[in-house]
């Protein structure tokens, strides 16, 4: 029984953790500035930090990483045409 409680434990947290990274960073600031303003009724002293701190760490994340986003930088198309040129033709 203990065990099991265990492993939901890891699941639940891995889960928590995949879906906290994995979500648009808007939604996470959203969610984290809502948490700030319930956490002192449960009990959780100061867990608001300091606004512009937070939102100089939300204003250059993104889920998938360390960039500022994809859609404000297009990507130029190449194309590459490979042709062979076979001269032993029988």
């Amino acid at each position: 029984m203990f065990e099991e409680l265990v492993a939901y434990g890891a699941v639940l947290g891995a889960t928590t953790y995949a879906t906290w990274r994995l979500m648009p960073g808007a939604l996470r600031v959203a969610l984290a500035e809502r948490w700030a303003t319930l956490a002192p009724r449960f009990g959780f002293a100061d867990a608001a930090p300091d606004p512009a701190r937070r939102q100089a760490s939300a204003s250059g994340s993104s889920s998938c990483g360390g960039c500022s986003g994809c859609a404000s930088k297009p990507t130029s198309i190449k194309v590459v045409v490979v042709t062979n040129k076979n001269t032993n033709a029988q």
